[in-house]
């Protein structure tokens, strides 16, 4: 193996932007029996789409900084972190596995230090204060929001990538020890394995999850599709968030008045990227918008706000009595396993539920087993 690119408190660190030296990394990671894993990604901020920018790796000694921009295969590198022998250390592990997910890694056998944290009862799960809290460590964090996305990245981009992982194997063992001593491996096990299964997938009707300040009528939402389309488009091509193309704000006021001047609202609207003003994209709005009215107005789609996909919540003294028993088994299981540690076992949502329905939903077994066990402690029928 070449020369590290440099160390870190002693640790060798390696920057692979070769494939040849992707293939040594893999020779190398895929004999050990650990790795700490973390991914640098941008997701809407500073260009289009959810995109892998680095891949970190540590062996608990050895570090790989993995720049995927230059890579033509991680297949080999997909092939480690599926491999269910080798244990994956993550902290806050959903988003990274989304991503991996997203392009086709599906990763096998991992420990979130995070999710430790929440079962110990740790108000703050942040890895700098875990660091901090647990090993004496004090990182550099202002480095987290940079542009992971540019090209060359400088020696402290490097080095805080580095960081995020080389301590992991560390805190996972002081971690995992706790939870152990606390008699709670059952939960950390079954919140891993939960984990394993988020798979990545495309989001139905993904123009009416924009969060408008206000519910849209089906008449909006009808001509909303189209113009969602025509913004994402302008954004893939111009490489840039589709928030930048046109956002939330000028959306709204587009869709309010639909039938205004098209140079009305482009010229006298904000957040709305200029580029959108050459003729040739005003007159394609102009299009979208005109045609989807006119298949509105074929279709009879009415200008009213649909149904509301929440129903009104019952409030009888049924429901408050079965919300009331189940809020006194919340309490106990606060007192005995803390306020950070609790919503792990038993949330809102499972109260107003049982609440509404009678009906207790856990679907973990760890916390399922722990409620009722609470509840026949407590002398409570559910």
């Amino acid at each position: 193996m070449k020369e590290p690119a440099f160390t870190l408190e002693g640790k060798p660190v390696h920057v692979v932007q070769t494939d040849e030296a992707l293939q040594e990394a893999v020779a190398h990671l895929s004999q050990r029996p650990e790795l700490a894993l973390d991914l640098e990604f941008d997701q809407h901020h500073y260009t289009y789409g959810f995109t892998l920018c680095l891949i970190q790796i540590s062996d608990g000694h050895t570090c790989f900084i993995i720049d995927p921009f230059p890579l033509t295969d991680l297949q080999g590198l997909w092939d480690v972190l599926e491999n269910p022998s080798v244990v994956k250390i993550f902290h806050h592990a959903n988003n990274d596995l989304m991503l991996l997910s997203m392009l086709g890694c599906q990763v096998r056998t991992l420990v979130d230090t995070a999710v430790a944290a929440k079962i110990l009862n740790y108000a703050k799960a942040a890895l700098g204060t875990l660091l901090e809290e647990e090993l004496g460590l004090h990182l550099d964090k202002s480095q987290q929001m940079s542009n992971w996305n540019q090209r060359p990245l400088s020696k402290r981009q490097l080095e805080y990538a580095a960081q995020d992982v080389l301590y992991l194997h560390e805190l996972k063992n002081t971690m995992v020890s706790k939870v152990q001593d606390l008699g709670r491996m059952a939960w950390l096990d079954e919140e891993d394995q939960l984990l394993e299964s988020i798979t990545y997938t495309e989001l139905e009707e993904p123009h009416l999850k924009i969060k408008f300040p206000q519910r849209l009528t089906l008449l909006q939402q009808f001509i909303l599709k189209p113009i969602y389309d025509f913004r994402d488009n302008l954004a893939q091509k111009w490489n840039i968030p589709a928030g930048q193309v046109i956002n939330t704000n000028a959306l709204m006021a587009l869709l309010s008045n639909p039938e205004q001047s098209i140079n009305e609202w482009l010229y006298h609207t904000k957040g709305i990227n200029g580029r959108v003003q050459q003729e040739r994209y005003a007159e394609q709005l102009q299009r979208i918008i005109n045609g989807s009215l006119k298949e509105a107005k074929k279709r009879q789609v009415p200008n009213r706000m649909p149904p509301n996909p929440f129903p009104p919540r019952l409030k009888t003294p049924e429901t408050e009595a079965r919300r009331e028993l189940l809020c006194t088994v919340q309490r106990a299981l606060i007192e005995r396993y803390g306020a950070y540690a609790t919503p792990m076992l038993l949330d809102q949502s499972i109260i107003t539920h049982y609440s509404q329905t009678g009906e207790l939903v856990i679907s973990k077994n760890y916390a399922r087993e722990i409620v009722q066990a609470m509840a026949q402690e407590l002398e409570i029928t559910l």
